[in-house]
Formats: structure tokens, sequence, C-alpha cells
């Protein structure tokens, strides 16, 4: 347990102190803002159905491409151009408390940056108070399932990113796949979305192949449901088995390169 807090605490220094980080964060938070601030200003002429608190996550989630590869770009690749793994890896934590360590601090940077940008409507509602009670701002339960909704999805994006640094030296190679990788996965959810795949009994292949595959052709589906507070279940263990998934397979190329 000390080895893989040591871990964690070493990971979220290097993220606090690399200059890309920042200036990642803060264009990604500019731009997020300015979005926001747009969809406000149009919101009563459009045909958006979901809450206004649900605009920033679903940004959140939509802009991970850009995000996340910044956070975890460095976490293995960087070790291994500097031949620093070896020594790494000889610290009194296994290849999987090492794997989940750095992945934890990947995500304790994600919620942080979500955090950030949800103060954008609470800074609304704190200065517009009657109009931000207007747009649900003031309701508990959007709040608290538009987050959960955002930590289950960052836990599997981030677990992408540290195995996509396990395979290269290279940053940019391994912030490229990252990209690629999480932008395939928001694609495949974009195409399915609004097709009806609650299939309770499935009566042939196909149904039963898009109940296997989950959140990933239901996610932005699923996304209505905690954007008012009901949380999906399913959705939350199929994050968990994909992020389970790609940690397990990092800590197994770890190894790998141990030996």
């Amino acid at each position: 347990m000390t080895g893989y807090l040591h871990i964690v605490r070493y990971e979220l220094f290097s993220l606090f102190i690399s200059p890309a980080t920042y200036i990642s964060c803060f264009y990604f938070l500019a731009l997020l803002g300015f979005g926001f601030r747009f969809f406000l200003e149009s919101f009563t002429s459009t045909d958006w159905i979901l809450p206004p608190l649900s605009s920033i996550i679903v940004g959140l989630t939509f802009g991970s491409p850009a995000l996340i590869p910044f956070l975890t770009m460095k976490s293995f690749a960087e070790e291994r151009r500097l031949g620093t793994l070896e020594t790494l890896m000889s610290a009194p934590v296994g290849c999987f408390g090492l794997v989940i360590g750095k992945w934890t601090a990947s995500l304790c940077f994600f919620c942080i940056i979500s955090v950030l940008a949800l103060c954008f409507p609470l800074l609304l509602w704190y200065a517009f108070p009657d109009q931000g009670q207007s747009l649900g701002f003031h309701l508990s339960e959007q709040w608290v399932g538009g987050f959960v909704f955002l930590l289950g999805f960052g836990c599997s994006f981030t677990a992408i990113g540290i195995f996509a640094s396990s395979l290269t030296n290279n940053q940019m190679v391994a912030g490229m796949l990252t990209f690629t990788l999480i932008t395939l996965y928001l694609s495949t959810m974009a195409f399915s979305f609004g097709e009806n795949t609650d299939f309770q009994n499935p009566t042939n292949f196909n149904e039963f192949l898009s109940t296997c595959l989950g959140s990933l052709n239901q996610g932005l589906n699923k996304a209505q449901h905690f954007a008012v507070g009901i949380i999906d279940i399913s959705t939350l263990l199929h994050q968990g088995i994909i992020c389970i998934f790609f940690l397990w397979i990092t800590s197994l190329q770890i190894e790998r390169l141990k030996h």
C-alpha cells in the first residue's frame, strides 16, 4: 500500500509540474467555457431535450480525446525513453500496483478538471440566482448523475491512455494512439445514438451483440438517464469492465518489459 501511494504521489507531482498539462487544461477549459456560454445563449432556440447542465457533461465527455492524452502519454512512454522504468519497477510494488498507481493519478487529475469545468454553471447560478434556478442548476440529482457519468467514463478513458503509453517510448505516438482509441469509442456511441438497444430478452444475434456491447453503443442513450439523476448500474459496470481489462493488459505489457 505504501508503494502504491508513492507511485500516486510521484505521478501527481509530475502532472502538476508539467507545463503541457497546464496549457492543455487552460485551452480545454476556455473552449468549454465559451461553448457553454454560447449554448446557454441559444438554448431557447434549440431542440436540446436534456437539462442545460448536461451540456457541460457532454462537452467533457466528447472533449476527452483532446484532454486524456496529455494526462496519460508520459506515464510509461517517458519512463521508457529515459530508461527509468527499470528503476521504478524495483520499487516495493508489483507491476499491477504500478499501473494502478499511474492510472489513479491520471484519474484524479481528470476529476479535478471536471470539477473546475462544473464551476461554470455554479458561478452562473451564484451570479444570477433566478436564471440559474430556472435552468435547473439547483437540482442536486442532476449534479450527482452528471458527475457519476463523467467518473465512469473517466475511469475507462484514462485506462485506455495508460495502456497506449505502455506500448511505446514516444509520448507523441502514445498521445495519438490514445486520441484515436477514445475517438473511435465516442464515434461508435454517437453512431448508435437514438437506437433502441434495451433488449430484455434478445431474440437474435444482433440484439444479443448490442446487449453485450453495453455502453460501447448505448453510452449516449444512458447519458439521458444520468442527466436527470437516474444512475444506470449496467453502464457503470460496463465501464468498470473496460477499465479493468485495459489495466490488466497494461500490467501484462509492463511485466513483459520487465523480463
